[in-house]
């Protein structure tokens, strides 16, 4: 037995739809949701960092 969601995604929608899946999940985890939401706040930051660096290595590229 395991236990899935299946989710079907508006890509024209992302931050709704996302909202609605981490909402889905924090509702079947009621005691994890604060471990769930800070390991999801450390990887959107990760994500962010990692485009934060790339934009600065592009903008060095066009001043070069």
């Amino acid at each position: 037995m395991t236990h899935a969601l299946q989710v079907e995604l508006d890509l024209n929608k992302p931050v709704e739809e996302l909202t609605q899946v981490i909402t889905a999940v924090l509702s079947s985890h009621p005691r994890n949701q604060k471990e769930i939401l800070a390991a999801l706040d450390l990887e959107i930051g990760n994500a962010l960092a990692a485009i934060e660096i790339q934009e600065q290595k592009d903008e060095s590229e066009v001043i070069e």
